[in-house]
């Protein structure tokens, strides 16, 4: 995480209140001035999560409101090389919101929490495939997984955010390391990402963040209903 924040006075963390950002929110804060951002539609998932987990973590959270307005504004400005899916466009809403709340509140940089789920078997898929087909079969659906985001969520993400601060993703950094991990490791007993989350609990995560099923931002966070209502 040095690598990620060294030199800079504030940093804002993409923050949704569960495990992966909590785990990024608490490394950087150790190491700078860290604000959380969030967005999320009202009555959302996230809204109640993530200023529990903000206040639990001690750090600044920073709320946007998501409205049918805010989301057409982003998508009149969509960006991307390639035919966007549904998902596509709620993820490129939902971080670009959020990254310029960051640059808003003074931060030059923005992490994510992407690739923890391919890296440490957060998706219910690769549970599945272990207990139908092994341990093998499950490492390859997340080695295939992990290229996919390479070749086009990544350009999704990057581009969304790099408008208004710069992204890094710390999670990136741990690419060989994870790939040494047993697959045992990540999904345990029917838990995904079962050494993430331990590990948060040892840099003092609280549990209930720790041990809460993982959802999905676009979902969590109320976007995509407004996504699929806009006239693009």
């Amino acid at each position: 995480m040095r690598r990620s924040v060294a030199g800079e006075e504030k940093v804002a963390v993409a923050f949704s209140g569960g495990v992966d950002s909590s785990v990024v929110a608490r490394c950087a804060a150790a190491e700078t001035r860290l604000v959380a951002c969030t967005a999320h539609v009202d009555g959302a998932g996230d809204s109640l999560r993530a200023r529990k987990a903000a206040d639990a973590l001690g750090v600044e959270l920073v709320t946007t409101r998501l409205t049918p307005e805010t989301v057409e504004r982003e998508l009149a400005r969509l960006d991307l090389p390639f035919e966007t899916t549904l998902m596509d466009r709620s993820l490129w809403c939902l971080y670009s919101i959020v990254s310029r709340s960051a640059s808003d509140a003074g931060a030059r940089v923005i992490l994510l929490g992407q690739l923890a789920d391919e890296l440490f078997g957060g998706y219910a898929k690769y549970s599945a495939a272990m207990v139908e087909w092994g341990a093998d079969a499950a490492a390859a659906m997340m080695k295939a997984d992990l290229k996919g985001y390479f070749s086009r969520g990544r350009v999704r993400d990057i581009r969304a955010c790099s408008r208004w601060v710069e992204p890094r993703l710390p999670f990136e950094q741990l690419v060989g390391y994870a790939a040494t991990i047993p697959t045992s490791f990540k999904l345990t007993d029917g838990v995904r990402k079962a050494v993430l989350r331990r590990a948060a609990a040892e840099l003092g995560v609280p549990e209930w963040i720790a041990c809460e099923p993982k959802k999905a931002a676009q979902y969590s966070s109320g976007v995509q209903k407004l996504v699929a209502k806009a006239p693009f």
